[in-house]
């Protein structure tokens, strides 16, 4: 066997053992009879600015959320409908209100873990709240669930590019039988790998689950 064959099978043999890869994508979907659901999300800081057009500062994640409707019946969807699930913390988040991240104030955050976590502390940030406990959506096996807790400081100023940067690109709240797209703004307390990160629906059209890890 010459060396380009042998070079050939021992690549070959390399592939068929390490097995398919595991593609860590921003993208994600899922869908069921009613409707598709299609996201990006962006975790980079600077990338974010980029996108909204202001400058929202740290711990906000951004996704570009897309709703197609599959029947000809109008579908309600709204920025509520949504949840970014940490799997290594337990983590969930509910999306910001424009006027909770540009408005006249700074939301003061606790943080605290119940179940075998030990997780304690507080910070300071505009925006507005990490949401726990049990329910839909859960991280499988993982018992730990982080919530944050906030109240608003009021000496800080509003932004009012960014008020209006976030009104103008933000996911609506609506019906509708055409599809419809906008960003969501959400916290996220730490750093997390985008594989251990989810998107999970639960709105009127049902309950569906986006994982970036495919």
């Amino acid at each position: 066997m010459g060396f380009r064959s042998l070079l050939v099978a021992t690549m070959t043999a390399w592939a068929l053992f390490a097995g398919p890869k595991k593609v860590i994508s921003p993208d994600t979907s899922a869908g069921n009879d009613q409707i598709d659901v299609i996201a990006t999300i962006t975790l980079d800081e600077e990338e974010v600015a980029r996108k909204i057009g202001a400058d929202p500062g740290k711990g906000v994640v951004l996704l570009d959320v897309r709703i197609i409707p599959k029947t000809d019946k109008p579908v309600q969807v709204s920025p509520d409908d949504f949840i970014l699930l940490a799997h290594d913390d337990g983590e969930r988040a509910k999306p910001f209100e424009p006027s909770e991240l540009a408005g006249g104030g700074a939301l003061v955050v606790s943080s605290t873990t119940n179940g075998n976590g030990k997780k304690t502390g507080s910070s300071i940030g505009l925006g507005g709240m990490v949401m726990g406990g049990g329910g839909s959506g859960g991280s499988p096996g993982d018992s730990k669930v982080t919530t944050l807790s906030s109240k608003m400081d009021t000496k800080s100023q509003g932004n009012e590019k960014l008020l209006e940067a976030l009104k103008a690109k933000q996911f609506p709240e609506k019906e509708s039988a055409t599809p419809v797209e906008g960003y969501l703004y959400f916290p996220l307390d730490g750093k997390h790998k985008l594989k251990n990160l989810a998107v999970l629906y639960r709105g009127p059209a049902g309950r569906l689950n986006l994982e970036f890890e495919h």
